[in-house]
């Protein structure tokens, strides 16, 4: 298995690892933030290449891509953002090699039209991705908050109430009243 730092401590938040790299450009700060998300990287990586080398090899080249995008990019969910460039590194890699991802028919249905184009699917992803990204920032900012740290964050409701201040009442509040808000939004911004 690829082995990149020691365990990174959860103490400071993504973002605070971005800004810090972004004010320093030491690496040590974008390298404990892609460590906290390797194993998510490498999975992905071994997801769509199927062998470990490559996944490694990916997984590497990944961080090196990170170097200069989180730079360019307004990155509001690392964690998010990173799965999303480490599959279309992915599917890049399997492009170049001309390993695309094939599809075996049985005669019956070559005359089928249901076969959706891998693009039209990478397409919904993002349009799905972002879909959700504008309605998570139309949230009133509690709400947001404790959606981001319960479901993007994994953390407990009493871990959100520790550092927030707030009963575990009310946090499990702004969690429901944000999903219901965002299955709203997302009803609207798909009708």
């Amino acid at each position: 298995m690829l082995r990149f730092l020691k365990k990174t401590p959860e103490t400071e938040s993504d973002e605070a690892l971005l800004t810090r790299y972004r004010a320093t450009e030491d690496m040590q700060w974008l390298a404990l933030l892609f460590n906290r998300y390797l194993e998510l990287v490498y999975g992905v990586c071994l997801k769509y290449l199927e062998n470990e080398a490559e996944a490694e090899d990916a997984a590497m080249a990944v961080f090196e891509q990170l170097v200069e995008k989180v730079k360019k990019h307004e990155i509001s969910n690392f964690k998010s953002w990173l799965h999303v460039l480490t599959k279309n590194h992915c599917l890049m890699q399997l492009r170049k090699a001309g390993r695309n991802l094939t599809v075996s028919f049985e005669p019956a249905f070559m005359h089928s039209m249901e076969v959706p184009h891998l693009n039209s699917e990478i397409e919904q992803e993002t349009d799905a991705y972002n879909a959700l990204h504008h309605c998570l920032e139309q949230l009133p900012d509690k709400q947001k908050q404790c959606i981001q740290s319960f479901y993007l964050d994994g953390k407990s409701y009493k871990e959100i109430a520790d550092t927030s201040d707030e009963d575990v009442g009310r946090i499990r509040s702004y969690i429901q009243n944000g999903r219901r808000n965002l299955k709203i939004c997302l009803e609207k911004d798909h009708s």
